[in-house]
Order: C-alpha cells, then sequence, then structure tokens
C-alpha cells in the first residue's frame, strides 16, 4: 500500500492565482485539495506497475479539486470506470488507427484508461504490454499528443503534485474555474502551495 503517497496528499493544498481570461486586469484566488475515496474490493487489477498497490489504498483520486467550481486537474477513475473511459478514447482513435500513422504508439491498441482530464476529453492511459508497460501517459486530442507522466502511477503523481511551469501551464489550459457560466473563466498565473512551492504559467 502507498500510505505515506496518501498521507502526502492529505496534507498538500494550495492556492491559483488567477487572471480573467477575457478580462485580464481581474484577478481571483482558487484553493485547490486533492479528494480520494476509499479503496472497494476489486475483482480484478492488472498486475503491472504499481495498479494493485495503488487501488489497494485509493478507490479513485481526484487532484487539484475547486470545490466552489468543481474543476480538477486529474481524476484517476475506479476499475470499474475504465470501460467507459477506453470506449472514449477509442472514439478519437477511429479515424487513426487503421491507418497506423508513425506518430501512433504501438500499444494503442492494448491500453487500460485508468483515468481523465476532467471536462477535457483528454485520458490517462496505461499501456499493457511492451517496454512502456505500466506507465503513465496523458492523451490530448487537440493535436493527438501522447505525453509520458511517470513510469508508473506513484511517478505520475509524485510528478503532478510538484508540477513544473509546463505541466502547470497544461493544468491551466484545462481548468477554467467558471461558477457563472462561460463569460467567468479564469487563467492560472501562478501556483503556491502549503510546502512553500511557487511554480508560474508559461506566458
Amino acid at each position: 500500500m502507498l500510505i505515506e503517497l496518501r498521507q502526502l496528499i492529505e496534507k498538500h493544498t494550495g492556492i491559483f492565482y488567477c487572471r480573467g481570461r477575457s478580462h485580464h486586469n481581474e484577478k481571483k484566488l482558487v484553493n485547490f485539495k486533492h479528494i480520494y475515496q476509499d479503496p472497494e474490493h476489486i475483482s480484478w487489477v492488472p498486475d503491472i506497475g504499481d495498479l494493485k498497490d495503488f487501488y489497494s489504498t485509493f478507490g479513485s483520486l481526484t487532484l487539484y479539486y475547486d470545490e466552489k467550481s468543481g474543476d480538477a486537474a486529474f481524476y484517476i477513475a475506479k476499475p470499474k470506470e475504465w470501460e467507459g473511459l477506453l470506449e472514449c478514447f477509442n472514439n478519437w482513435m477511429e479515424d487513426v488507427i487503421d491507418d497506423k500513422p508513425e506518430w501512433l504508439p504501438y500499444w494503442v491498441g492494448n491500453c487500460i484508461a485508468i483515468g481523465e482530464i476532467p471536462a477535457s476529453g483528454n485520458y490517462l492511459l496505461v499501456p499493457l504490454t511492451g517496454d512502456m508497460k505500466g506507465h503513465v501517459f496523458v492523451f490530448d486530442h487537440d493535436g493527438y499528443e501522447f505525453t509520458e507522466y511517470g513510469s508508473n502511477i506513484e511517478e505520475f503523481i509524485r510528478k503532478v503534485i510538484e508540477p513544473d511551469s509546463e505541466i502547470l501551464t497544461d493544468m491551466a489550459s484545462h481548468m477554467t474555474f467558471d461558477e457563472n457560466g462561460p463569460e467567468d473563466q479564469w487563467w492560472i498565473e501562478e501556483m503556491h502551495d502549503n510546502k512553500g512551492l511557487i511554480v508560474k504559467t508559461i506566458t
């Protein structure tokens, strides 16, 4: 079990310093935290990477959750949700997978979708075979990009809760914190966490 990681997640909080996307002189502070559900009894989790350890510690995990808007940066889903997420990912692949373009990873037809970037149409993928088995990739349908975020789930989580400017900018591109409709959208300029980390997005 990843007890130390769970304790780290429980204690980690912070603030996003934001500006209005359409009115740049407007400022807003957004408090974030990470939330998780306790593990459930599950009959099957593939024995790759640290999936079994993760799901014996967490039922699901939502990273950078904003309580007011409901926005979040990443969601690692319950195993019973994987099939639906994979179906959504495969819908993006329908038009390209038969042509097998050079940029398409070899493992696309043999992976699981363990989560998503909420409300974005982008997914967290884990290959089941080959030298990338157990690694965590983010699929971004805007450009059909596959970006490796870690050699396992723990590495992925540790990487995103101590983000660099590039990761924070990727997070900012999908989080808007709108509470009152599409006119009320915000861009993250900086993240300050309770461990003293300060990160700026790339502008």
